[in-house]
Formats: structure tokens, C-alpha cells, sequence
């Protein structure tokens, strides 16, 4: 568990983008709203169990799941991911 406090301009998409964590779940970790969320709140981010692992240049989830041995349903589950699309710098946990 982590708490976070938002930043300026901050939504809350952009904070579960950055934790690997789905919106809605955030929103209910910290028993809050969403037009509640602005800057100087305090949200609770609880992440998914399992090594972080930071997304690289070239990388497909496909990828990923082979080097880890686990399917990509599997990641997309644990990091709430709405589409096999990944991006670089993005954090998954496997």
C-alpha cells in the first residue's frame, strides 16, 4: 500500500497509468470520488502482488509473458490492462 498525494493538473487516469493500477479500483481503495480527485488529495494505491518489471524499447506483451513464463491474460489481469498495448517506461507487475 502507498499513498499518493495528487499533483497539479494530475487525473486520475494519469496516476493509475503511472501505478499499473486501474482507476475505478483507486477510486474505491480510497473511498473516493472522482470529480473528489484534485490537487493535494491523498489516494491510496494499492499495487498488484509480483516482481516489477519496466517496460523497454521493442518490448510486446507477448514478449514479456514468454520471458516470464506466464500468459499475457495473466498480465493484462494483474495490471488492469485494457488491450495488449504497452508502452515504454510503462511498470508491470508479473
Amino acid at each position: 500500500m502507498q499513498i499518493y498525494r495528487v499533483r497539479r493538473g494530475e487525473s486520475i487516469e494519469d496516476i493509475a497509468r503511472r501505478f499499473g493500477v486501474g482507476a475505478e479500483k483507486i477510486l474505491s481503495d480510497s473511498n473516493c470520488r472522482r470529480e473528489q480527485v484534485d490537487e493535494g488529495i491523498r489516494l491510496v494505491i494499492m499495487r498488484p502482488d509480483g516482481e516489477e518489471y519496466i517496460v523497454k524499447p521493442f518490448d510486446t506483451l507477448e514478449g514479456i509473458a514468454v520471458r516470464f513464463n506466464v500468459s499475457e491474460k495473466y498480465i493484462e489481469e494483474n495490471n488492469n490492462l485494457s488491450s495488449s498495448a504497452v508502452f515504454i517506461g510503462q511498470k508491470l507487475y508479473i
